[in-house]
């Protein structure tokens, strides 16, 4: 009995000695094979220089120092790579210390994009490294036991300022010079651009103003009215000579509606055709009866027409993310008074479909009580781009005068208000220029598109929106 439990206790010595061993050789095994790695990575605060527009012409240049403690930085193992997720401000300077957390005999560096005969350079936290935007910067991990790893590290900073917007002339292909008036408007992603010449119609299409394919219009009598082509988002209309509606759905074939009496076409809606006639706001249901009815403000017809330029007329309609749907409606003073410095501007809301038709209009206050309102510019234009209204214009009808398509005006409260931060402008293809007539419209990528008769001699077509919408932050920039 002796002898067998002296071989079984044998047996278990064996095993936990062999099991031992085996933990033994599998930790050896893991710290071997990671031996050389870098688990963390911080950088020292950054100089931001950035460069501001004072005027259209004139800049200042501001510098500030950037503490990097909310910009963390990925250390991504599988494919040896470091990196900042989320870019940090455009004008971060490139060149900064680098506090990197390392397990190997020793650490090196050099560009990436240097050749192998560049040598590595040894690693000191107190080292002012510039991480070039072309390849970053290599990091060579030397371990005790003769294994190397590199990790490739990359600065991601944004190309652009976020609050800024960036304009592209989209002119190319389009010959507009002899144009005499002319209408932008969109439906979902495709832009149409309508113009006239003396020869009549020229019509186009694109999604991102990169090529214009030319429309064969049909069915749109040669009177139509080119300035009135509105948008409910799905379908466009205008109205011919006669006061009759047209509409399309591909921005080239065009049908009859059946609605008449039109005298100007302002907006349209999915349900509602909102018209001026006689100088009074009325609408008519797209669905069932067209009987034009009367749009009210404070219990009485709307009329505009004493004190505004009908033809100025430009209405916006959209739907907040609250599923409340406005109408903004603006226009151009006929003879304003020496302090009448603001576009008079009245407002429709509604939620239910059905409570379209029957809600008033309000007015809101102008700019000799309020002293944040859109100036009174004449052609005039109001879109809506993310989640702000955008106000721009020819020059102003009143003193003191303001340069002709300049400034951005820019509205958070649905037209209550209206400010500049005196840096956004247009596009230098429009700045400062007379302008003789402008249309704009709004995709659905919140690009603002303008056609534009500046000088009496020439027409663009330009697109721009504020860098922030769609930022996208595992990249440097956008368009």
């Amino acid at each position: 009995m002796f002898r067998y439990s002296n071989i079984l206790f044998s047996v278990l010595i064996a095993v936990v000695v062999t099991l031992l061993t085996s933990c033994n050789t599998t930790t050896t095994e893991e710290d071997t094979q990671d031996y050389c790695y870098i688990s963390e990575m911080t950088i020292g605060s950054l100089q931001r220089t950035i460069v501001k527009r004072v005027d259209h012409d004139k800049t200042i240049t501001t510098r500030s120092i950037i503490y990097t403690t909310g910009w963390p930085f990925t250390v991504d193992q599988i494919n040896n790579k470091i990196y900042n997720r989320d870019p940090l401000p455009t004008g971060c300077s490139r060149r900064t210390l680098l506090s990197i957390t390392y397990k190997g005999k020793n650490l090196l560096y050099r560009p990436h994009s240097a050749s192998e005969a560049f040598g590595w350079i040894a690693y000191s936290s107190s080292d002012s490294i510039d991480i070039p935007e072309d390849g970053g910067v290599d990091f060579l991990v030397n371990g005790a036991d003769g294994s190397s790893r590199v990790y490739n590290i990359q600065l991601n900073i944004h190309k652009q300022e976020r609050g800024d917007w960036t304009w592209h002339d989209k002119s190319k292909g389009l010959n507009m010079n002899d144009w005499t008036e002319a209408r932008i408007t969109s439906i979902g992603d495709k832009v149409f651009l309508y113009g006239r010449n003396n020869n009549g119609w020229q019509s186009w299409c694109s999604t991102d103003g990169g090529a214009w394919e030319s429309l064969t219009l049909s069915g749109l009598p040669e009177t139509a009215a080119v300035a009135s082509i509105v948008s409910d988002g799905e379908k466009l209309y205008t109205y011919d000579g006669k006061g009759n509606v047209w509409q399309s759905e591909n921005g080239a074939v065009w049908t009859e509606q059946g609605i008449t009496d039109v005298k100007r076409l302002v907006c349209v809606t999915a349900a509602r055709l909102y018209d001026i006639k006689d100088g009074e706001l009325r609408s008519t249901s797209l669905n069932e009866d067209t009987e034009w009815r009367n749009e009210v403000l404070d219990n009485t017809p709307l009329s505009m027409g004493n004190f505004i330029d009908v033809d100025s007329v430009r209405c916006l309609f959209y739907e907040t993310s609250n599923y409340l749907k406005r109408i903004l409606l603006v226009g151009t003073l006929k003879h304003p008074a020496k302090d009448e410095l603001t576009a008079p501007e009245w407002c429709k809301m509604w939620t239910a479909p059905e409570d379209e038709a029957r809600r008033e209009w309000n007015y809101f206050t102008p700019l000799w009580v309020n002293k944040l309102g859109l100036p009174d510019m004449k052609p005039l234009a109001v879109q809506r781009s993310g989640s702000q209204l955008v106000g721009f214009g020819g020059a102003t009808t009143n003193t003191p005068a303001i340069t002709p398509l300049n400034l951005l005006y820019v509205s958070d409260d649905n037209g209550l208000t209206w400010r500049t931060d005196g840096l956004n402008y247009l596009p230098d293809e429009l700045w400062g220029k007379n302008c003789a007539w402008l249309s704009a419209t709004t995709d659905a990528d919140e690009y603002v598109w303008i056609v534009a008769r500046v000088n009496d001699t020439e027409t663009y077509v330009v697109r721009g929106r504020q860098n922030g919408i769609g930022f996208d932050y595992l990249q440097e920039g956008q368009e």
